[in-house]
């Protein structure tokens, strides 16, 4: 090679090699600073956790002495943003919140109790005390330990978690690790359960009726589905103190609770449809009948693939009881059962008293909605319990469409609901 072209390539390929180099070192700059950027956003996220519990335990502390009802409703406002602000901030920290599943679910217990308790107008009894007393008790200890692990963090002695490592699976830190100090500190936090009517209330609404044995549920199963009961396997059952048990064939699931048969679902191939909707229907009220659902009304329908949706609710005494659904489809082959879901149906008369009448609840309702439409439904609250209500649809000044409930046992507005 002549001395001119080869003088050129080492020119040429040195001015690569240092463009590698700078390119290289900008990388690993830009890594380096993401890698700060992301340990200050954890740092952050862990101090708005350690700020909003301590809120939390400093306003739950105050329950106890307070004596006016609009003193109770700022305690109680104040107690949900702080657990809603405390469980978002946890949220967003660089390690799995599935794995701290008590401090979780102790957030959202306390926050979804504060917030039942607010509006009702009175100062809190001696049993909403006491239970607030709980959460505060627990609340301190919570954010006594936060603190604890912060001055830890600070002085070195324990390390957060990084993404990085987690995802790229290089290792662990060295010496010990933020979330595993918080787990090891779940394992000996105490759950609180309430008695309240909420979505964590430990006072559930159970189905009423007898309990079936293990033997009569297997032939229940068996029964639904038309087969002998030799044909059925136990698939599992569950571990949550109600008994429930799974049964299968080759292509059935039967779920079976103590109270009766709950789904039934099928995975066969529908290849066409040959029925229409209205013999669907017709199918799957005769199914109904002869399994002994009475006092039932169409609520929806509806036509996914090769299957009939259909959903109805009971009507008892001609109200309407529209969040206790249940559900089937009906296969548009042959109009066989396809699935059927009775979860959250329940076959017993709701105990509920009408206390108030149309005239008084239509009060409850703003003087531009008063000539309101009205279906009398029992409606349930947060925690599951049957309310019966005064549901009034119009549409306001705008063109919306506004749908208000109003209980008929306290005549104050239940729910609303606002449209397009």
């Amino acid at each position: 090679m002549k001395r001119k072209p080869k003088i050129l390539l080492i020119s040429y390929l040195s001015v690569l090699v240092i463009a590698l180099a700078l390119y290289a070192w900008a990388g690993q700059w830009g890594l380096g600073w993401y890698r700060r950027t992301a340990n200050e956003s954890a740092s952050l996220a862990y101090e708005e956790t350690v700020r909003a519990v301590q809120t939390l335990s400093a306003v739950l502390a105050q329950s106890p002495y307070a004596t006016d009802s609009d003193m109770c409703d700022r305690i109680c406002c104040e107690a949900y943003a702080s657990a809603a602000a405390a469980e978002s901030a946890l949220s967003t920290l660089p390690f799995s919140t599935w794995e701290l599943e008590q401090l979780s679910s102790f957030l959202n217990t306390a926050g979804d109790y504060a917030h039942s308790l607010c509006g009702q107008r009175q100062s809190f009894t001696e049993r909403q005390k006491r239970e607030l007393r709980q959460l505060s008790a627990a609340a301190v200890d919570f954010s006594g330990t936060l603190l604890e692990l912060r001055q830890q963090l600070e002085d070195r002695e324990l390390n957060m978690d990084s993404r990085e490592k987690r995802l790229r699976n290089v290792g662990e830190e060295a010496g010990p690790l933020l979330s595993g100090e918080l787990k090891r500190y779940e394992g000996s936090f105490a759950p609180v359960e309430l008695r309240y009517d909420g979505i964590y209330g430990a006072e559930e609404q159970k189905k009423s009726g007898g309990l079936l044995t293990e033997g009569e549920m297997l032939a229940a199963a068996a029964a639904f589905a038309g087969l002998p009961e030799e044909a059925l396997t136990l698939d599992y059952q569950a571990e949550d103190g109600e008994g429930r048990r799974c049964y299968r064939t080759e292509d059935l699931w039967i779920s079976v609770g103590r109270g009766g048969v709950e789904s039934y679902s099928s995975s066969r191939l529908v290849p066409e449809a040959s029925l229409s909707m209205d013999e669907a229907r017709e199918r799957a009220e005769l199914f109904l009948r002869s399994h002994g659902f009475e006092d039932l009304s169409l609520l929806e329908q509806a036509q996914s693939a090769c299957l009939a949706l259909f959903s109805y609710v009971r009507e008892q005494d001609g109200v309407l009881c529209p969040e206790d659904p249940l559900r089937l489809s009906i296969a548009l082959d042959d109009g066989s059962l396809y699935s059927f879901d009775a979860t959250k149906f329940d076959p017993e008369p709701i105990q509920v008293t009408w206390a108030v009448e149309e005239d008084g609840a239509r009060e409850a309702l703003p003087a531009s909605l008063r000539e309101a439409s009205c279906v009398r439904m029992i409606l349930r609250s947060p925690g599951g319990k049957p309310v019966p209500c005064y549901v009034f649809s119009a549409r306001d000044e705008d063109g919306r469409a506004v749908e208000i409930s109003v209980s008929a046992e306290s005549g104050k507005q239940f729910r609303i609901r606002v449209g397009a």
